[in-house]
């Protein structure tokens, strides 16, 4: 890996934002959960609390840059009853909305935000760009993803995960990178790390006094994912890209020493500040 990243500005801050929680089938993040021997009686199936992570840096060139952006605020409509069924939602508009996480930082409002980076276009992570729709504020996301995300909401070959709201080519400012590292802006790089989806990317920022830190989106749900290699059972999509994109990730982490923030896993997201405390 020869990538080296510059430092993000003086004046840099990384607030972590909480945006709900979903409630889910441990099988859907963690294979081999909830497989039990024949003979037993049914067993009660693990479940897991998966808090939904966005990332809002003050980048003093750019100014506010939003790193995901969690679900919709309507899932029963976006989603359906049966998906919430299987997979509820816990969330309170005045404190897990976006705009609402975004202004509880003190950094700015929704509107002062530049641009929008997904770490991938799943709806957990992009519906909330039902906010930034009519705007010019920049999208972000791998070119693998975009296309990906068009094709099987299109084609209906991959139902749920993608939601045809967000998918507009005529509302939202689109932008796309194509290369395994990307940096978008002095201190901030984007990594390719397909295995999830097609355009999965982790986030790398370099802030001048913490030093490196990775937030990984889908690469890693929880933290099993990430430390054991068990990968994230139905919700992975290559599992040959998955293992590769883990030894990337491990490897930029142990070579940076960096701070990790994983997908869904409310230990490492407590492990760093949380809004409205932040990182420098």
């Amino acid at each position: 890996m020869s990538h080296y990243s510059t430092t993000l500005p003086t004046g840099a801050k990384l607030w972590l934002l909480n945006l709900g929680i979903i409630d889910l089938d441990a099988a859907n993040v963690l294979a081999g959960a909830n497989q039990f021997p024949v003979g037993l009686p049914p067993q009660p199936h693990e479940r897991r609390d998966l808090i939904m992570i966005a990332a809002l840096v003050y980048h003093p060139d750019v100014g506010l840059v939003l790193f995901d952006t969690g679900s919709c605020e309507d899932v029963i409509k976006s989603w359906g009853a049966k998906a919430l069924e299987c997979g509820p939602r816990i969330w309170d508009k005045s404190v897990h909305g976006l705009p609402e996480a975004i202004k509880a930082t003190g950094a700015g409002n929704i509107t002062d935000v530049k641009a929008v980076v997904l770490s991938h276009l799943h709806s957990d992570h992009a519906g909330g760009l039902e906010h930034f729709f009519g705007t010019d504020v920049e999208i972000w996301c791998h070119e693998e993803e975009l296309k990906n995300a068009f094709w099987t909401c299109a084609t209906g070959m991959e139902q749920g995960t993608y939601v045809k709201d967000y998918l507009v080519v005529d509302r939202l400012n689109w932008k796309t990178f194509s290369e395994q590292t990307f940096e978008i802006y002095r201190g901030v790089t984007l990594h390719h790390c397909p295995g999830h989806t097609a355009g999965s990317i982790a986030m790398e920022l370099e802030l001048e006094q913490t030093g490196s830190v990775v937030i990984t989106g889908d690469v890693f749900h929880v933290k099993e994912n990430y430390e054991q290699g068990i990968h994230p059972g139905t919700l992975t999509r290559d599992f040959n890209d998955w293992h590769r994109s883990r030894t990337y990730i491990r490897s930029l982490v142990q070579r940076k020493k960096a701070k990790v923030v994983l997908g869904h896993e409310a230990s490492y997201f407590h492990a760093l500040k949380a809004s409205p405390e932040y990182t420098e």
